[in-house]
């Protein structure tokens, strides 16, 4: 039986992840200042990417 990748992820560190990046998200949602918006943009990207390599690490 195959195991999707985020299983491969600790519990733990799953959440961390999705509570950043949904942090992220609602503060992007409430900005109204672009240079900012910019700012979390970037951020809500770096832990995207983020969540790919522990993805990938535990894959490979």
């Amino acid at each position: 039986m195959s195991r999707s990748s985020d299983d491969t992820i600790s519990p733990r560190l799953r959440l961390a992840i999705d509570r950043k990046i949904a942090s992220l998200l609602i503060a992007i949602e409430q900005e109204k200042v672009p240079e900012r918006l910019t700012n979390l943009a970037v951020q809500l990207q770096n832990a995207l990417v983020e969540k790919r390599r522990c993805k990938a690490k535990k894959e490979g």
